[in-house]
């Protein structure tokens, strides 16, 4: 098919058509937008009427607890949680003296060597457990293979011998202080 008008109409033509395609996209354009703003508007309606109506609920349910028997058994149990929370604090700081104590009888002494006292102290300003143990030894000898045992213990540190547990060679009263290292929880 030949086009015989002149370029003058073709481009007219051409500009109509160009401008009904452009209103066609517009209207595809604003029509799903509008729809899509009244929906929003309607969901927007819809929560504000369910917001009301859980707060008219809410307001309800808690006229209807705020009765003198349940606020006296609200205070019992914030009464009793907080004696939990201070024994749940209690067990945390808990030191298990049987470790110290399996860590003391671990450590080995020699025969002739025996124990008269274990005292085990807890220090709760520095964390520390401090423990003297008395006790007695047929030789020096037997005393200075215990202090190189307990002294390569890696959970005891700090060991001091008195020096008059060295003074005599047999029959010896000696007397021990050390600190024993403990994981905290």
């Amino acid at each position: 098919m030949i086009n015989l008008l002149p370029p003058k109409e073709k481009e007219k033509l051409s500009l109509e058509r160009n401008k009904k395609l452009t209103i066609i996209l517009g209207y595809i354009i604003i029509i799903p937008l509008v729809y899509l703003a009244l929906v929003l508007f309607s969901l927007k309606f819809y929560i504000l009427g369910q917001m009301s109506y859980q707060k008219s609920v809410l307001g309800s349910v808690e006229a209807k607890y705020e009765t003198s028997d349940f606020l006296s058994y609200g205070s019992i149990v914030k009464k009793y949680n907080e004696g939990l929370i201070k024994a749940d604090t209690f067990y945390k700081k808990e030191v298990y003296f049987s470790n110290v104590i399996k860590t003391i009888l671990d450590i080995q002494r020699p025969d002739g060597l025996f124990f008269n006292d274990v005292s085990i102290n807890v220090d709760e300003k520095d964390n520390k457990i401090k423990v003297n143990i008395s006790g007695q030894s047929d030789t020096r000898d037997n005393l200075l293979i215990f202090k190189d045992n307990i002294e390569s213990n890696n959970k005891i540190k700090d060991v001091y011998f008195p020096p008059n547990s060295w003074i005599k060679s047999a029959d010896i009263n000696f007397y021990v202080t050390f600190e024993f290292l403990y994981d905290e929880k």
